[in-house]
Formats: structure tokens, C-alpha cells, sequence
């Protein structure tokens, strides 16, 4: 065979179609399939949603919930599953709302786990005059005591009693000529702060209240 031959030969071969055994169309074969497999993984872990609850309108402490109070969402909360009520749960029929829960948010379980269960207490607690706009239901606040003196005259300087309260509900105290003469809050309190909310109660302390952004975890 001259070298014309041989060369012809060669290039025969490379022209051929690949057969199932050629190692170049295996390893194209793999990285498809690699290609393939990685990108459903993708889609997968980007489409990972699960269905819970959002408040269709306001949830105020104490007030029923029903299914036709809230809506069913789906949304991506990786690692927080277990802190919203999920769609598939059975909504007790006598559920309440402990905590206030705005219109379009989603519901947390705490929520409905009942005020007893989270080691609250809604104390009702008057303050002179009206509060800051920002102190609605579901805000937090600190509570101020100004103790009242001796001489029945007047209060002593103003110390702050407890952080970081929610509040439940706010009422404005209506007169009889249709004005206001104070607020009642009710605030969720835990028994440890129970006694100095209540002691300042009883010494009829004058009781202001700050609103708290930081909430209750200042």
C-alpha cells in the first residue's frame, strides 16, 4: 500500500459515522444526560413551594377564625415551614387569634396556638389622653408608671416598667358629649410581668405607653 493508499484509508475512516461503541459518542451521550438531570434539579429546587395560610382580612386577639376568613397561598419559605399554618392542616373549629395578624400576611402557627399557650394574658390598661397613630392592634410598646405622691397631689417622676408588650386591641374612652377622655389598651402580658403591670394598677400609677419598633425583641 503506497502512501496515497494509506492516506485515502485514513481519511475513509474518520468520515465513517460513529458506531454505539465510539467513546466520543458516549461521552456526548453522558454529558447530555448530566446536562439534562442538573437542570430538572434546578427547576425542581426553584419550583419547592408549599401552601399556607394568609389572613384574607384583619385578625384582631380574641376574635373566632373561620376558612372564610383566610386565604390559601403558595410561596418558597425554606427553613420556615414550621413557623406558618400550612393549607393542609384542619383549621380548629373554635380557633382564636392570639396574635393580630394583618390583612394579606401570612398566618403564623402562633397565631392560633391561643393565647394560654404562648403564656399571655390580655390586661386591660387605661392611658390619659390618645396614644401615638402608631400604636394599633399588633404593635408593640414600652409601659411607663408615674407613681402617684403621698400627698395625693400630683405623680412622681416616670420609670419604665416593662418592654416590648403587644398590643391587642385599643379603645378610645368615650364621654358622654361624644369626645374622648383617655385610651384603654389591652396588652398581652406574661406571668413574670404580671406583677409589676398590676402593682402599678393598684397604686393608681399614671401609665404611659412609647411605641417599640424593635418589638419584642428589644
Amino acid at each position: 500500500m503506497n502512501t496515497e493508499t494509506a492516506a485515502n484509508s485514513n481519511d475513509a475512516r474518520r468520515l465513517q459515522r460513529p458506531g454505539w461503541r465510539d467513546p466520543r459518542l458516549l461521552i456526548g451521550l453522558l454529558l447530555i444526560i448530566v446536562s439534562v438531570v442538573a437542570v430538572v434539579a434546578l427547576v425542581s429546587a426553584m419550583d419547592r413551594t408549599i401552601s399556607v395560610y394568609a389572613a384574607k382580612t384583619e385578625l384582631t386577639v380574641g376574635d373566632p377564625v373561620t376558612a372564610e376568613q383566610l386565604d390559601v397561598v403558595s410561596v418558597r419559605i425554606d427553613g420556615l415551614e414550621g413557623h406558618y399554618l400550612p393549607a393542609d392542616e384542619e383549621l380548629d373549629p373554635a380557633a382564636r387569634a392570639a396574635a393580630f395578624v394583618p390583612a394579606g400576611e401570612l398566618v403564623p402557627r402562633r397565631a392560633l396556638e391561643g393565647i394560654e399557650a404562648q403564656g399571655r394574658k390580655p390586661v386591660a390598661v387605661p392611658i390619659a389622653g390618645t396614644v401615638a397613630d402608631a400604636i394599633t392592634a399588633g404593635a408593640y410598646v414600652d409601659v411607663w408608671a408615674a407613681q402617684p405622691h403621698d400627698s395625693g397631689s400630683g405623680y412622681g417622676e416616670p420609670t419604665k416598667i416593662l418592654s416590648g408588650l403587644e398590643v391587642a386591641a385599643v379603645e378610645p374612652v368615650e364621654t358622654g358629649f361624644g369626645g374622648t377622655s383617655g385610651t384603654t389598651l389591652e396588652l398581652l402580658v406574661t406571668d413574670e410581668d404580671l406583677p409589676a403591670l398590676l402593682g402599678a394598677l393598684a397604686a393608681d400609677a399614671k401609665m404611659t405607653v412609647i411605641y417599640a419598633p424593635a418589638g419584642a425583641n428589644q
